[in-house]
């Protein structure tokens, strides 16, 4: 019997991935494209990753609390590889902690998985309905506008007027945070911004890396027919500081972006067309 061995991890600040692959995307974008953005990360992985990959999926969606028996075999850099993944594309899995257990066996290979949730179950229900009713109420309020850029404007104006910036904020990397409590991380903030984007049909990716000496989240956007960089973090903290609206760190270029940002490697995997 093989004997497993547990370890915790946390993704707060984990972005190193094993690129196996690359995600290719032009210009051109057919509607259809705006729903892959969400396995942007995914595609970076083997089939063996892969198919734990969509088992995390699935026992996310059950609120699988007990730990699972991965359908194969994974080493420890290759698990740390497919959560990084996981969490960087699933976004609107709101209720699942970064934090996370597994179990090894005497070869080292990754066994047994256990997932953590920041959301009780007996509370998911409501917390899923008062997302979406934050999700819709700006979705409607960016519609409004004809063309996607003041859409888009309109999406960051609205997330950074609900939010202030707390790294510590009460489930601080994700979407939730931003959409409810008031306070949010840089993970809160992109989560938030690449949610609402998508469902106006705007094609956005989170994107990880550093900024300032820190991890850092922020997005990639696709309007009008070219790929912008967007921090609403830093805009939302210049904002609060000077008492007015700031747009410092959006839609720029980046050349304009690499002054003070650095993708990681996992983000940097996501090559796009000019």
């Amino acid at each position: 019997m093989n004997k497993a061995y547990y370890f915790c991890k946390n993704y707060r600040n984990l972005f190193i991935c094993c690129l196996t692959a690359f995600l290719f995307i032009c210009n051109y974008m057919p509607v259809g494209a705006v729903d892959l953005v969400y396995d942007a990360y995914k595609h970076q992985l083997s089939s063996d990753q892969i198919a734990v990959y969509n088992q995390i999926y699935d026992k996310a969606y059950s609120y699988e609390t007990d730990g699972f028996k991965l359908v194969t075999p994974l080493t420890e850099t290759e698990l740390e590889d497919v959560m990084n993944c996981f969490f960087s594309d699933q976004s609107e899995i709101f209720w699942l902690n970064t934090a996370y257990k597994y179990g090894v066996n005497s070869n080292n290979k990754v066994i047994q998985l256990q997932l953590k949730y920041g959301i009780s179950k007996e509370s998911l229900d409501n917390a899923k309905l008062s997302y979406e009713e934050q999700i819709n109420t700006i979705v409607d309020k960016a519609n409004q506008y004809k063309n996607d850029l003041d859409k888009e404007k309109c999406i960051h104006d609205c997330i950074c007027a609900m939010n202030t910036y707390n790294r510590d904020a009460n489930l601080s990397q994700s979407a939730y945070s931003a959409l409810g409590s008031g306070s949010t991380a840089c993970a809160g903030y992109a989560k938030a911004f690449q949610i609402i984007c998508q469902r106006t049909g705007i094609p956005c990716y989170y994107i990880t890396g550093e900024s300032r000496g820190r991890s850092h989240a922020w997005n990639i956007v696709f309007v009008d027919g070219k790929y912008y960089n967007v921090d609403l973090t830093w805009d939302d903290s210049i904002s609060e500081r000077l008492g007015y609206d700031s747009y410092d760190y959006f839609n720029k270029s980046d050349s304009e972006f690499e002054i003070d940002h650095t993708r990681s490697v996992l983000s940097a995997g996501i090559v796009y067309c000019n």
